[in-house]
């Protein structure tokens, strides 16, 4: 340090100075003593004397003009332009620019963090879904319908972005009334604040979903893969006690709301509305655990009052897993937790009709025009009321 302090022995600059008590700063000059940076007044008074061991500078190496301070946290400060001044004060000062690391500062910003982390998880998965279930039974009725519309026709954009074309929903006179007399013979004993709206929705996928609103879709592939018109009654049920309980509308809720927090903390980055999110969380999340367990027991109880077995929609069950297995988007929401196992040897116990005589949910007749409703025509039947 020596040595480089006798190459600029005698090297002056001037620069700016405050005391640190008041606003006005002063014109100086610089120059080196001993072991410390010199501070005269331009009358060469000498006004402080900085050791050069404790020196520090204020902003990056690049600035041009560099604040310098006699130790840190310190209130006085020199302004200084002159850059041969500062290489040298540079050379004797190898630390100048030493940034020491803040340790509570380090402490406190990673709890502050964890913290955040922490009450975020709390809004997502504790509050929001406790507020979903609680605004799904205050939503009007009419906007709840307006929510379910939206979802539909979100769905029908986002399964048109897998197909070949947007898949519309089939109606033809004969197979909308066969399925509105499923509907009725399963829903008398219901109470709710919207008339059901089943209809069938276009697409191939083996499916059923319930929406906001009281409307429900049947997939076309559903009906081609059920047998008789018990089994597709029995997955009817299971929807509409879905929409007993506003489980769709507490799926749309959590999900737009979580997406609205989220959004805000990190930004909309991807543009998406509420309807989409809430489309998206119905179509592809299976429901908790507790709300498919409830659904399904209400499902065997219209079943029951309809005088209509659940033991199809158990064979229902199993027929798919034996073909399918538990995943690749089959049945998503209906196959969801329990497995479908486990779901067939429930709904088998729960049946409380048995195999003797009873009323087929829909007669030959209806059941045919029901399976035809997207083709426009009607598929032949075989003897015990499964088709070709």
């Amino acid at each position: 340090m020596m040595t480089a302090l006798a190459k600029c022995a005698k090297l002056e600059a001037e620069a700016r100075y405050f005391d640190g008590e008041s606003a006005h700063p002063r014109n100086v000059i610089l120059c080196f003593g001993e072991r410390s940076l010199v501070i005269m007044a331009v009358d060469g008074t000498p006004i402080a004397h900085w050791p050069l061991a404790s020196l520090r500078a204020l902003g990056q190496r690049s600035d041009s003009a560099v604040q310098l301070v006699p130790q840190r946290d310190s209130d006085e400060r020199l302004v200084v332009l002159d850059r041969q001044m500062l290489s040298a004060i540079g050379a004797v000062c190898p630390d100048l620019h030493h940034r020491p690391v803040d340790r509570k500062g380090v402490r406190r910003a990673v709890l502050w963090a964890g913290g955040a982390a922490a009450a975020l998880t709390v809004i997502v998965f504790v509050l929001v879904p406790a507020l979903a279930e609680q605004l799904a039974q205050l939503i009007p009725p009419d906007r709840e319908q307006q929510l379910g519309d939206a979802v539909v026709d979100q769905l029908q954009t986002i399964l048109s972005v897998v197909g070949d074309e947007r898949p519309g929903l089939c109606e033809t006179d004969s197979g909308t009334e066969a399925l509105q007399r499923m509907v009725a013979r399963l829903e008398p004993s219901l109470n709710l604040p919207y008339p059901l709206r089943v209809g069938v929705l276009d697409h191939g996928m083996v499916n059923a979903m319930a929406v906001p609103g009281g409307r429900i879709l049947l997939f076309r592939g559903l009906l081609e893969a059920s047998a008789n018109p018990e089994e597709v009654a029995g997955v009817l049920a299971h929807e509409i006690g879905h929409v007993v309980y506003h489980d769709p509308t507490q799926q749309a809720l959590r999900a737009a709301g979580t997406a609205g927090i989220l959004g805000l903390i990190l930004g909309d980055v991807f543009g998406a509305s509420i309807a989409v999110v809430a489309t998206d969380a119905i179509l592809n999340a299976s429901y908790q655990r507790v709300a498919e367990t409830r659904a399904d027991e209400t499902a065997y109880n219209l079943l029951a009052d309809a005088k209509l077995p659940s033991g199809p929609f158990a064979a229902f069950f199993v027929k798919i897993k034996k073909k399918y297995g538990e995943s690749d988007g089959v049945l998503k929401l209906i196959a969801s937790h329990p497995g479908l196992d486990g779901r067939a040897q429930r709904a088998a116990a729960a049946d409380r009709i048995g195999d003797g005589a009873y009323e087929p949910a829909l007669d030959d007749q209806d059941w045919i025009a029901l399976r035809g409703i997207c083709q426009g025509g009607l598929p032949s039947v075989r003897r015990g009321g499964t088709l070709n």
